[in-house]
């Protein structure tokens, strides 16, 4: 799974999404916690904007940086 994959299946997204929703999705076999650290790095380069529930779930979106850096990839 590239960079580009993830970023893509956020931008298909309407709001945010949790990660072992995007995970089942995505029909990964990487295991949870390595997942959820790449998408913890996604969000610190500022790709990704975050949203903790109360009960401790996460949940992302893709920002317009993520966007940007998106349609970067995408070029030819």
């Amino acid at each position: 799974m590239t960079k580009r994959e993830i970023l893509g299946k956020f931008a298909l997204q309407d709001g945010f999404i949790s990660p072992d929703e995007l995970r089942t999705r995505l029909r990964l076999k990487l295991d949870r916690r390595s997942f959820y650290t790449y998408l913890r790095r996604l969000y610190r380069q500022g790709l990704l904007e975050r949203y903790c529930e109360t009960r401790g779930g996460l949940a992302y979106r893709l920002t317009q940086r993520g966007q940007a850096r998106l349609q970067y990839l995408n070029r030819p």
